[in-house]
């Protein structure tokens, strides 16, 4: 029996390819995110910490240079912050980009998937008009070869 073939596979398989690489665009770049933040999260803890230890070093007599490496430290800390926040800010915009080419990706395989459900379906049609017609004329054949018969035999 002959089976299905779809003359867009090809293109079906592309579209199904890119796909693919738009979600693993879209999984780097939620990665990234991740790190981003686990980042900022750390700078924010160490902060607290150092924070805490300041402030029990403040009570009694008062340690300059303590306070003056705390200072130096926080500023740093921010600084690094702010870079990490705008990094961060950047993978957003990136994951709102991967998002919307996997979408259209998606599109546009799901598309040619539709086309190749409609083409499949009317070959089959096909197919079983073609297997019907085919049984009609044996049947036929069948029915005339039993007609003819008894007069052959007389």
């Amino acid at each position: 029996m002959p089976t299905f073939e779809f003359r867009y596979q090809t293109l079906l398989n592309h579209r199904r390819r890119i796909e693919d690489e738009r979600q693993r665009d879209l999984a780097m770049h939620m990665r990234s995110r991740m790190i981003f933040m686990e980042q900022l999260e750390q700078i924010q803890q160490t902060i607290r910490r150092s924070k805490h230890d300041m402030a029990g070093s403040l009570v009694g007599r008062v340690n300059l240079s303590e306070v003056g490496r705390f200072a130096g430290y926080s500023r740093q800390a921010e600084n690094r912050g702010r870079q990490i926040v705008y990094k961060l800010a950047q993978a957003e915009k990136d994951i709102q980009q991967a998002r919307e080419k996997l979408l259209d990706a998606t599109h546009r395989r799901k598309a040619l998937e539709l086309l190749r459900d409609k083409h499949e379906r009317r070959w089959r049609r096909e197919q079983e008009r073609a297997e019907r017609a085919a049984l009609d004329e044996m049947s036929t054949q069948q029915f005339i070869r039993a007609m003819i018969e008894p007069e052959v035999r007389r």
